[in-house]
């Protein structure tokens, strides 16, 4: 089995890589759904989280509001801290659940985690190849304010609450540049697919 990791920053484009490997044979695992999940009421983290940040947080129905959450977080470092410091273990220790259930089903398989703040979380300990996904910082911007629906000033204010993305690309193993067109990234990630799968 070869664990791979899929990073990059907001609006670089992991999804639309992982998406792609998926469709090559990978079994993707997404941090994303796993944190929403972790994150449900009655769960650890969920009480762990609620607790910290205050009840403001919540919604009518008891669910954690991530709008306001993240309004609080991407604001302050040390409340981001705060709160990957409570998210993140339960995070990794759901995925490595999934892991080691996919490894005693097919022990050759090809998993990709796709973490948006992988390297910002230690969580490069637990891949053996890292993929970065790269893309200019305009492409960024106009993709995730498109995504998010955020202001411009809002993109650039988590851009800076993450690692810079060039140091993110010098840890790579391999890089993806998906600043281009989607069959431009596409012959990347199927040489980089080849690449691992013969690994």
């Amino acid at each position: 089995m070869v664990i791979v990791g899929v990073t990059g920053s907001i609006g670089t484009g992991k999804t639309t890589v992982s998406k792609m490997l998926r469709r090559l044979g990978a079994v993707v695992i997404d941090a994303d759904e796993i944190a929403h999940r972790a994150m449900e009421p009655g769960n650890p983290a969920w009480k762990k989280i609620s607790s910290r940040f205050g009840k403001g947080i919540l919604r009518h129905d008891g669910y954690i509001d991530r709008k306001k959450l993240g309004e609080t977080v991407f604001s302050d470092k040390k409340e981001m801290k705060k709160l990957c410091d409570i998210l993140h273990p339960e995070v990794y220790r759901r995925m490595r659940a999934i892991v080691n259930r996919t490894k005693r089903a097919d022990s050759s398989a090809l998993v990709v985690l796709d973490v948006p703040l992988l390297l910002e979380t230690g969580g490069r300990k637990y891949v053996d190849k890292l993929i970065v996904v790269s893309a200019p910082r305009h492409v960024q911007l106009e993709r995730a304010c498109r995504k998010f629906n955020l202001k411009r000033s809002e993109i650039l204010r988590r851009i800076r609450m993450q690692m810079p993305l060039k140091d993110k690309v010098r840890e790579a193993d391999h890089v993806v540049d998906n600043g281009g067109s989607l069959i431009s990234t596409e012959k990347q990630v199927r040489a980089i697919w080849k690449k691992l799968a013969g690994a």
